[in-house]
Parts: C-alpha cells; sequence; structure tokens
C-alpha cells in the first residue's frame, strides 16, 4: 500500500468541487495524479452565486465556503423571538383544538434521534396540543415490516410512520401513503406558519416524480469517515506511521490508505485499526452497507451528481433502461469496481475486533465509543453518543472526514456515500392522517428544529443548519456542521434512488448473497456474478418491464 500521487485533504475536496462547478480540464480518468499547478490553478477559480431562502423571520446573510463556488444564501434566524414563538404556539393550540384529548400512534426505529422525540419533543406536543402518542419503537428492519403489512392490508394501525427514505421509492410504485402536497392544498389551514418545504434541504429526496411530498424529512445524517484525532495528531504516532509507510498519518483519500492506518493502528486486545458501520453479520444491515458505502465508493453506478444517475443506479448498480444489474445488459453489479468493493470490505476485516461477525451497526458503534476503534465510515447519528462523556471514551477525541474512495474506479463525477434521511409518511389508511401530518411539522417546527440540532446533530432545514448558534458545538460533533454546510461536499451524499421500488426484497437479495463472501462460500468475483444475476431474477419476479 502507498501514499503516491497525494495531496492535501482541503485540495481533495476543492478537487472535486472543481469538478462539479465545471472548472476543472481533462477527463476525470487521473483525476488525483493532476500535477500541482493545474491542480492549483483549478480550486482558485471560483463562481459565486446567490440563493434565497425564505423562511418566517428575521433575516441574515452569511456565506458558504465551497472550495470552487462560494454560495451566498439568505437565511432565516434561529431560535424566533420570543414573540414570534409565542405566536406559534397559540396557531398550535388553536389548530390542534379539535382534536384535544385524542391519541395518536407512532411506529418508528429505536434508536437515539427517536429517543429525542419520544422524550423531549413529544412531551412538549402533548402539553401544547392536549393530545397523547403512543409510540412503538422497533428494530429497522421491523419498522419496515409492520408498515408494509399495515399498508398492505389496510389495517389503519399507525397514524403516522418514521422511516428510511429508503421506502420512498416503494411508496411511488405502491401508492401506499398519503400525496402531502395534496393534502396542503386541500387543507391549507393545517400548514404551520413556520413550516417551508423550500427550507428543506433533502426533500427531493422525498418526493415523487410530479415533486409531490411523499415523506417529510425529520432527520438528515451524512454516513462519513470518523477517526481518532487524538491517535491522528499525536507526534509520535505521526512520526512512527511516517517512517513506516513513507507519506503523512491524515485522514485517507483511498480505501487503500485506510487499509495502511488499519494495519498500523491494529494492537490487540485494546485497539483495532478499523471497523466497518454495519459489521459482517448474515443481517439486513450487511446489504445497505454494501449499497450505501463500499459500491459507491468505487464507483458502482453512472456518473452524475445532483440528480445523481438515473439510468446506472449509484450503488444498486442497476441498469433501469434494461432493469439488469448485470454488465452484459448495462449493469453494474458484477463490474470489476463492484469486485474491488467486496474484496476491500473483506481486507479490512482483519483489522476489525473479533466478534465483527455477529455484529450489526448497533454494535460497531459501541466498540468505537469504547475506545477500541481507530477509524470507520458510520452513520452520524451515533456522533451525539461519542460526543457524550458519560458514555463514550472519545468525547472530544474525534472528529469526521468525507468518506475514501477507491483509487482506480471511483470519479469525482460520482456520488461517494450515503445520506441517511428519515422522516415521517402518512399510511393511506392512517386513523387521523390530519394528525400525522400536524405531528410531522410539529417535529421540525422553528419551536424545536435549533434545539434538537443542538442535542443530537441533525437538522433538515437550512435555516437552523447555518444559524452561528451550532457553530460552538461543531467541534464536539467532529465538525459534522462544517462538512454538511459545504454545499459542494453535500452532493456526494444521496440517499436511496427513488427509482428503487422494492427496497425491502431487493435488501434480502443483497445481504444474503454477500454473506457467502463474508463466509468465505464465494470470491468477490464470484459473489458479484451471482448478485447480479439474482438482483435480475428478483426485478423480474417483482414485475420490472426488463429488457434481457
Amino acid at each position: 500500500m502507498s501514499g503516491e500521487g497525494k495531496v492535501n485533504r482541503r485540495t481533495w475536496l476543492q478537487t472535486v468541487a472543481a469538478a462539479i462547478a465545471g472548472i476543472a480540464v481533462g477527463a476525470a480518468v487521473g483525476w488525483y495524479s493532476k500535477p500541482a499547478k493545474v491542480l492549483e490553478k483549478i480550486i482558485t477559480s471560483t463562481v459565486t452565486k446567490s440563493t434565497t431562502v425564505t423562511a418566517p423571520g428575521a433575516a441574515t446573510t452569511v456565506t458558504v465556503p465551497g472550495a470552487a463556488t462560494t454560495v451566498t444564501k439568505t437565511v432565516t434566524t434561529v431560535p424566533p423571538t420570543p414573540a414570534m414563538a409565542e405566536k406559534l404556539r397559540e396557531w398550535w393550540r388553536k389548530v390542534t383544538e379539535p382534536w384535544r384529548g385524542k391519541r395518536i400512534k407512532i411506529l418508528a426505529q429505536a434508536w437515539e434521534p427517536n429517543y429525542y422525540l419520544r422524550d423531549v419533543v413529544g412531551p412538549k406536543w402533548e402539553k401544547l396540543t392536549g393530545i397523547k402518542i403512543d409510540w412503538e419503537l422497533t428494530s429497522n428492519e421491523l419498522v419496515m415490516e409492520k408498515e408494509i403489512m399495515d399498508m398492505e392490508k389496510g389495517t389503519g394501525i399507525y397514524t403516522v410512520t418514521y422511516d428510511d427514505q429508503d421506502m420512498v421509492g416503494t411508496w411511488i410504485r405502491k401508492k401506499w401513503v398519503i400525496d402531502i402536497t395534496k393534502l396542503m392544498e386541500e387543507r391549507p389551514e393545517l400548514v404551520e406558519p413556520g413550516f417551508d418545504p423550500n427550507d428543506i434541504f433533502c426533500l427531493d429526496y422525498c418526493v415523487d416524480p410530479r415533486g409531490h411530498i411523499l415523506t417529510i424529512p425529520a432527520e438528515y445524517y451524512p454516513k462519513t469517515y470518523v477517526y481518532r484525532s487524538d491517535l491522528f495528531e499525536s507526534p509520535d504516532e505521526k512520526k512512527a506511521f511516517k517512517s513506516k509507510y513513507g507519506y503523512d498519518l491524515e485522514p485517507p483519500r483511498y480505501w487503500d490508505q485506510v487499509h495502511d492506518i488499519a494495519e498500523f493502528f491494529t494492537r490487540p486486545p485494546d485497539l483495532y485499526g478499523w471497523i466497518n458501520a454495519c459489521g459482517a453479520k448474515a443481517h439486513e444491515a450487511l446489504g445497505f452497507d454494501f449499497f450505501e458505502t463500499w459500491f459507491p465508493s468505487c464507483g458502482v453506478g453512472g456518473e452524475g451528481l445532483s440528480p445523481y444517475n438515473r439510468k446506472l443506479l449509484p450503488g444498486w448498480g442497476i441498469n433501469t433502461e434494461t432493469w439488469s444489474a448485470r454488465t452484459e445488459y448495462g449493469g453494474a453489479l458484477d463490474s470489476e469496481a463492484a469486485v474491488k468493493a467486496i474484496d476491500w470490505f473483506l481486507k479490512l476485516l482483519k483489522f476489525a475486533p473479533p466478534g465483527i461477525k455477529g455484529w450489526i451497526y448497533v454494535e460497531c458503534a459501541e466498540q468505537v465509543a469504547a475506545g477500541r476503534v481507530t477509524q470507520t465510515v458510520t452513520y452520524t447519528q451515533f456522533l451525539s453518543t461519542f460526543a457524550n462523556p458519560k458514555v463514550s471514551k472519545i468525547a472530544g477525541k474525534f472528529k469526521v472526514a468525507m468518506p475514501p474512495v477507491d483509487r482506480e474506479y471511483w470519479t469525482p463525477f460520482k456520488p461517494i456515500g450515503y445520506a441517511d434521511i428519515s422522516g415521517y409518511c402518512i399510511p393511506w389508511c392512517s386513523p387521523n392522517p390530519e394528525l400525522g401530518f400536524l405531528w410531522s411539522q410539529f417535529v421540525i417546527s422553528p419551536l424545536n428544529e435549533l434545539d434538537r440540532a443542538k442535542s443530537i446533530n441533525t437538522t433538515v432545514r437550512t435555516s437552523v443548519l447555518m444559524s452561528p448558534e451550532l457553530d460552538p458545538l461543531n467541534a464536539k460533533f467532529g465538525g459534522i456542521f462544517t462538512m454538511i454546510r459545504d454545499p459542494i461536499a453535500q452532493k456526494y451524499f444521496i440517499g436511496t434512488p427513488l427509482e428503487v421500488g422494492d427496497y425491502a426484497p431487493l435488501l434480502y437479495v443483497f445481504y444474503t448473497e454477500l454473506a457467502k463472501a463474508v463466509s468465505g462460500e464465494l470470491t468477490p468475483k464470484e459473489c458479484a456474478k451471482e448478485l447480479a444475476k439474482e438482483i435480475d431474477a428478483k426485478l423480474k419476479e417483482l414485475g420490472y418491464p426488463v429488457k434481457w
């Protein structure tokens, strides 16, 4: 492994920024090997544009730094003034009056963001509206199963469900959730004065082909590289690393550098060099770790950013013209890039703590918080846990960075990884869709959103994301707000493609086939070939218009 062709980390982000802005010269192939003078010329070019974001309240102008692009945004000052907040509370009391004394039932995943909603936002809702909440918090997999069964059978158990954006393509295909845009048009009196879809920066992944809202986002967590800054910044560790590998110890740009760092810091039984987000158990988590992280970072999928390539879906490797994942028919799941992704996953497993093959995302995050791991690519939902000294040994000792990519197959015109966008959809059979809509708005209301961002490092509103009140907390959460604020970096994190209309059954194929590579039953190449073949068979079974 080596660090040849190395440029500093800021140059890395600036370089890909230039590619998006259209300032780059030459082809994307060999991008990182460009001479320093060429890179310098590219990254010092700038394009300035002004974007106005409207929302209730006084406006202020801030500048978003963006390498090759400088973006000026006019955003709302948050939090609202006491007078504005009281007007909003009065609106909530009045609009919910017809339902005072009623109950709503919410289905959601049992983890940090929803514990916060249950324990903090929920009691505020109940006190303000007089409407009680029955929470059903369970695993991500059971959320999918339960909501699908409820909608398929029309039992009307849940008022509203909180699920991953992954399911929006399913809702488009099945037509099982209420069109929120239409509801807003029919019942404008239920739209909170502080609710502004234009202020929700990740909304594009939650709409149907007409642009109608199917899910109101409530969290945005890019899946990022997280590393032990205390170790990376130690003079002794830096000196020893450079002596061994010939380049500086810093957040890696490429998977081969991740491998070097993992090897260097693997010092059992107390410290290990690597752990992936979702472990290596034969479980759904293995499947989504691949199409969220490993496949896109190795270039599986077509080129395209904002919007992503809709013909050859990034991370999924499915060609939507032939509905095939095989390279023979324009797909990419059996490509050399896919084989490389599986190979990197397996090579890095040897640097993870013992037990990795029995863990999923929760146990992996626990290992990071326990200080047993040097680096990971993980869900930033866990940053608030890592930052909590009561439960974490790495509080104040970690930072985030852009995820690594494959040196050979990834290009600057492709997404790098996943944005975990979750939110509320209203089942077509909801016993009270109006209340489902009201609760979905209340979660991200100006009354709550800034406090939520401060507590669990997430927001879906530009007006909150750009608030100076988050600046003092940026370091606590490893620099995550700086990363998300960068309009260039943000383009490289994408949600699940909306063309994926059967997430759950396709996910099953992914993880069951990939588990065969983990067990050693199949080589990476054999696994990629079988995965592509089985995905094709499932697409045909599900009724997609295959052309092969």
